[in-house]
């Protein structure tokens, strides 16, 4: 062995071993540091490569619809709409934010009454706004009580988003129940719709990871903080 490889041989050597003493007394986080202070903490979308083939431009509509036996403020689907709206648009990366024109909720609530916004397909829905791609949820269950005396939010939905000229879906994902928080909340600490709404929004952040980077730690403490939220 030449003196140059064993000069290499000595430095990967003490490299390992290093290594292994920081894992070994707990560490090793402090060498994963430069890779987080590059990239930051958070997960690409689901569907990332779906979102960048998105042209420039294009707009954007979320409709969100249920048949759950569910009246007035405790049906979901405006509140969810508006709330996937704003979290998918101002959460996607600079760059893309500025490519894509979100067409508001409000539009869909002057031109369509409940009936058809559950009859019409999102394509046809979109083709009305104008929309280029429709993000459509279809809220296959939703409750909020876990108990008479307990808050807890359970939902299952599916979720597309559909390219309007053609009637194309390509995103399609049925997503897990989603439920939050972990721990149930006493009813006699938040008013029921407050919690709903509070819910809502933890169910479009869900939702949201199909389109957006996001930090995948960010359920671990919402027990914790859930009165501040």
């Amino acid at each position: 062995m030449t003196h140059c490889r064993r000069l290499v041989y000595a430095f990967a050597l003490t490299t390992l071993m290093s290594v292994t003493l920081f894992s070994a007394s707990g560490c090793a986080g402090a060498l994963m540091m430069p890779f987080y202070l590059i990239n930051g903490t958070d997960a690409p979308a689901v569907y990332k490569n779906e979102m960048k083939e998105i042209p420039k431009g294009s707009k954007m509509l979320v409709v969100c619809r249920s048949n759950l036996n569910l009246y007035g403020s405790s049906k979901p689907d405006a509140d969810l709409s508006q709330s996937v709206t704003y979290v998918v648009s101002t959460e996607l990366k600079d760059k893309k934010k500025k490519k894509l024109e979100w067409i508001p909720y409000s539009e869909i609530e002057e031109n369509f009454d409940e009936e058809e916004i559950n009859s019409l397909s999102f394509e046809k829905i979109g083709h009305e706004l104008n929309a280029d791609y429709v993000i459509g949820v279809e809220i296959d269950s939703f409750d909020i009580h876990h108990s008479t005396q307990f808050y807890q939010g359970n939902a299952k939905v599916l979720v597309r988003m559909v390219r309007v000229k053609d009637g194309e879906t390509i995103v399609r994902e049925s997503m897990p129940v989603y439920t939050y928080p972990a721990n149930p909340v006493p009813s006699a600490e938040c008013e029921e719709l407050d919690f709903q709404r509070r819910y809502t929004v933890r169910l479009a952040r869900n939702i949201a990871t199909l389109f957006c980077p996001h930090d995948p730690h960010a359920e671990y403490a919402t027990d914790a903080d859930f009165a501040k939220r």
